[in-house]
């Protein structure tokens, strides 16, 4: 990806997370050439053991507390390019009851109903942190002292906890975890109350939904085939987040 080298000079690194370090780089118009550590041999598709994925949601959590910390000293310019605000997560919704693939979709109409006030409210109360955008074991590096994450060509902020919905679904999918033993792994590092981390998960999970179908609705489907049976499994999910919330 064209930009690639740029997120993680601009926006990884200088937060001083977790991630692959970039030796040199070359950035052209279209394109981008990056010569990057060799970061570990096996990720968690590979070696997909409960361990492993509970290592994943503490190292998530250790890394969005430091982020969040060092975000104060980051440029404020750097800070308004990758920054995405509530706002921004109600214009997709409003596109994709425009789309010709999702108008009138029911579940988009009701959530339309209540998402603002959930949004307002995290925005709020939760500070902004690091959004990975793909935290799937694809991209989980295993490590001797733990989980790398690599390719964050898709990070930006904002204080949805996304991330951490995915890698409850992946856990589940490939070892069989429950949504509470990823969550407790989580809280081991955070401290927070188990109610007030669900009602997270449950929003953070609204908005990379929206984030994914916007991005399959306008264009994704052309880009890699096949996709667009991944809408209704997407819809589904969606309604039943908005359940959870009502």
């Amino acid at each position: 990806m064209a930009k690639e080298a740029l997120v993680y000079r601009k926006l990884v690194h200088p937060l001083q997370i977790k991630a692959p370090e970039i030796f040199e780089f070359v950035q052209l118009k279209d394109s981008g050439v990056m010569v990057m550590e060799d970061a570990g041999e096996k990720n968690l598709e590979q070696q997909p053991h409960p361990s492993h994925f509970l290592e994943a949601s503490r190292e998530l959590a250790k890394l969005r507390m430091k982020a969040t910390a060092n975000l104060e000293s980051m440029e404020p310019k750097v800070i308004d390019n990758y920054l995405v605000l509530k706002e921004d997560f109600l214009v997709l919704l409003d596109d994709l009851l425009k789309s010709d693939k999702l108008s009138e979709t029911k579940v988009l109409l009701k959530l339309k109903k209540v998402f603002p006030r959930h949004l307002e409210r995290l925005y709020q109360k939760i500070p902004t942190s690091i959004i990975h955008n793909d935290y799937h074991a694809k991209n989980l590096l295993i490590q001797n002292n733990g989980i790398m994450p690599i390719d964050w060509s898709l990070a930006y902020l904002s204080p949805h906890l996304g991330d951490l919905y995915c890698l409850v679904n992946e856990a589940h999918t490939w070892c069989g975890l429950t949504r509470e033993e990823i969550l407790y792994a989580y809280l081991d590092v955070t401290g927070y109350q188990m109610a007030h981390l669900l009602w997270q998960l449950q929003i953070g999970g609204l908005c990379w939904l929206i984030k994914t179908l916007h991005w399959l609705v306008y264009g994704g489907t052309e880009i890699i085939h096949g996709s667009e049976t991944w809408i209704p499994d997407l819809l589904k999910d969606l309604e039943g987040l908005y359940q959870e919330i009502v």
